[in-house]
């Protein structure tokens, strides 16, 4: 049994029909969110969930700002720790359900979708935009969706800064929680996804985008390793996506994230595919905000010099136009990677 399970978790590795099920996740992923919606609120991938409520409590009781720097990076890393071993745990558990539970080959797809996020931050945003956009009285919970799926206090801001980090999140999660966990499935498998599903999750759960004390260091920097690759294929997409979004323009895409000066998020922040979304669509995000803990996180601002912080509901609009096309880019760009792959495997045979 241990020769099989160890063949079954070698077999993880290059595997070519790792395309065929990475479509059907993201089918899977896209259709359960829009219809279900959000978990308790948290829209991130569901297995960031999992490892919130196990033990993303004792995570946030732990960062005491009067302790030392080495203290808190050996907290953090202890903390790191311990979700890589739980997301290990849940990947080993995830192989053998593959193996004796293969349910005609839609195990491993459903398994995967737990690692990616997709319609239910559509509909997060749906009820964020309904909300702003209500003339009556706003419904109790409507942004409560992204305030959980952000950390970020948002009675704290007004409208404009609402939709700034509704927007921001739109581009961080196509980041983080599809184009990231894809490229590391179709690398190693289920393993390799949830792995980096337990990293971005330390990162979500602790980093505070880079203004922790210390003990988000180490989960930053691991996923900043895992990620930058990533990233840089999420700002390709997103750049490309652009020429079909309404009012976004790839050139300012390029523009910002090619051309010297300020106006461009550090990675912990958001990185380059915030700086394609604020360039993209010609405003500015990020900006300080309060995040669910009562600490301040002053975020950079990120776009044109010249570009407007009141962002306004049919920016918001546009986002999400511009955040469908790029799923739908990733949807085309693995189908023409399974018909790439069959054709040389016919020329091979």
């Amino acid at each position: 049994m241990i020769d099989e399970f160890l063949k079954q978790f070698a077999d993880q590795f290059f595997s070519p029909e790792r395309f065929n099920v990475a479509i059907i996740s993201l089918i899977l992923i896209v259709g359960f969110g829009l219809c279900c919606g959000s978990l308790g609120g948290n829209s991130n991938p569901f297995l960031w969930g999992i490892l919130d409520l196990s033990l993303g409590r004792f995570a946030r009781k732990t960062y005491k700002v009067d302790r030392s720097l080495s203290s808190l990076h050996f907290r953090g890393g202890i903390i790191l720790v311990l979700y890589i071993v739980i997301a290990g745990t849940i990947a080993a558990g995830a192989v053998l359900a593959i193996q004796f539970f293969p349910l005609s080959g839609f195990m491993e797809p459903i398994l995967l979708a737990f690692a990616l996020n997709g319609g239910a931050v559509w509909r997060s945003i749906f009820k964020l935009h309904k909300a702003i956009s209500a003339t009556a009285r706003v419904a109790e919970g409507s942004f409560y969706d992204i305030a959980v799926s952000t950390r970020t206090n948002l009675n704290t801001t007004d409208h404009h800064g609402i939709i700034r980090v509704g927007i921001a999140y739109m581009a961080i999660s196509f980041d983080k929680g599809l184009v990231a966990p894809l490229f590391w499935y179709l690398v190693g498998g289920v393993p390799a996804a949830f792995v980096y599903a337990g990293v971005a999750g330390a990162r979500w759960a602790i980093a505070k985008d880079g203004f922790a004390k210390g003990i988000g260091v180490v989960a930053l920097k691991l996923e900043w390793l895992a990620g930058c690759i990533p990233q840089l294929l999420s700002t390709a997409l997103l750049a490309l996506s652009a020429l079909a979004a309404p009012k976004a323009r790839m050139t300012r895409v390029l523009t910002g994230v090619f051309a010297g000066g300020g106006g461009r998020a550090p990675y912990a922040e958001g990185g380059l595919p915030l700086t394609a979304f604020a360039w993209g669509l010609g405003v500015s995000l990020g900006g300080p905000v309060e995040d669910s803990d009562g600490s301040v996180l002053k975020h950079v601002w990120v776009g044109a010099s010249k570009s407007t912080a009141k962002v306004e509901i049919y920016h918001l609009r546009i986002a999400l136009y511009w955040n469908i096309i790029s799923y739908l880019l990733v949807f085309f760009g693995l189908l023409a990677g399974e018909v790439v792959w069959r054709l040389l495997n016919t020329q091979i045979n």
